[in-house]
């Protein structure tokens, strides 16, 4: 087997940690748009899952460990229901991890993982299983972490779900017109504007306490559940990166528009993209059979709305990069977030006139789970 690129300094990074082993191969894994992952595979068969850290996306990467070793840990001591987790595994200095520099004296900060075996996960949501197992995964990951002290959370990237700053953001950006692009995206930007009073919905209940600040994943895509190969049943949360202080409705709502949509999110033909309702009532059945005894009212009457907000800032964010000239989000074509853009606020309408049904569907849901719930106390 050929060798890959650094590969002796990677292996010399992997041996700072805290294995037991001789490595016998070092292989990438090229599923991830952020940080450089590899297995690492020793002689006695069990394997490692070794880490860059993208520092121009997490800026401190000490504070990201702090919160992935605090939650880890926590899930470990308080959720026996799940067969596995990840495990920060330390170098041989007890230190999260390890720094080392490139080429250009830049500092490199490396980490190692547990490998979680007999997994897979999934890229595609291609059936409502699938969305009803992601579902109860995020739904649990959320009810284990309901009791998590929260002064012990920090945010590591700041305002990220705040939709109101991102708003204020788009405006900017369509204001300054760095790149003399607005003309070409006049009718997404009255799109989005025509949705100013929507922004605040979320921020504001959580700055009245009208619902509580939580644990949130804050990237709760179908790949980053890992299930059991044999029974497909959930396994592990993971990348945990983006964990964070928020409204539990974020996760919900990004959950949706990720399991349910029904096209990619650059598809271009706008008449392939919406909300597919069967998986849509597959996920909320998974998350609300964990969390429905622990939300508050405010949560419950607010989940379809978590939907559109969360899909109308992520149009957002996308006509932002566009109109910045494409500075955030990588892109293949000139026009790629445009047609990001009007995709995602396509989604946005196709919500919308669903709402309804989406609604009485979530309701029906809650009481549903929230009895049962009381009957199982009461038996």
């Amino acid at each position: 087997m050929a060798k890959i690129k650094d590969y002796d300094k990677l292996r010399q990074i992997i041996e700072k940690f805290s294995i037991n082993g001789l490595i016998e191969d070092i292989s990438p894994i090229n599923n991830g748009i952020i940080n450089t992952t590899y297995v690492a595979t020793l002689n006695d068969g069990s394997k490692y899952l070794l880490q860059k850290i993208n520092v121009n996306i997490f800026k401190e990467p000490y504070r990201l460990m702090k919160n992935i070793e605090n939650v880890t840990d926590f899930i470990k001591h308080n959720d026996s229901e799940t067969r596995d987790s990840l495990t920060v595994i330390k170098t041989k200095e007890g230190a999260p991890l390890y720094v080392d520099k490139d080429e250009f004296s830049h500092k490199e900060y490396y980490r190692v993982y547990n490998y979680i075996t007999d997994a897979i996960s999934y890229d595609k949501v291609e059936s409502c299983d699938v969305a009803y197992k992601a579902g109860k995964a995020f739904g649990h990951f959320q009810k284990v972490l309901r009791n998590y002290p929260m002064e012990l959370l920090e945010e590591t990237i700041e305002n990220f779900h705040n939709t109101q700053k991102r708003y204020s953001d788009f405006l900017d950006s369509y204001k300054k017109d760095a790149v003399g692009r607005k003309e070409k995206a006049y009718f997404e930007i009255c799109e989005i504007m025509s949705r100013d009073d929507v922004c605040g919905i979320i921020v504001d209940l959580l700055n009245k306490k009208k619902i509580p600040y939580r644990v949130t994943h804050n990237d709760t895509k179908v790949n980053n559940v890992l299930v059991d190969k044999e029974t497909k049943e959930p396994v592990a949360v993971i990348d945990l990166d983006t964990v964070m202080p928020g409204s539990g409705l974020y996760d919900y709502g990004d959950g949706i528009r990720s399991a349910a949509s029904t096209a990619l999110e650059d598809e271009k033909d706008l008449t392939k993209v919406s909300i597919d309702i069967e998986k849509f009532k597959s996920y909320t059945d998974g998350f609300l059979s964990e969390m429905a005894p622990y939300l508050k009212n405010q949560e419950v009457l607010n989940m379809v709305n978590s939907i559109r907000i969360i899909t109308l800032e992520l149009a957002m964010r996308f006509l932002t990069d566009y109109l910045n000239g494409d500075t955030y989000f990588k892109t293949e074509y000139e026009d790629h977030n445009l047609d990001r853009a009007r995709n995602q606020i396509k989604l946005v309408k196709d919500i919308e006139e669903k709402m309804p049904e989406m609604e009485e569907y979530i309701n029906s849901c809650y009481k549903k789970h929230k009895g049962s719930s009381k009957r199982k106390k009461n038996s």
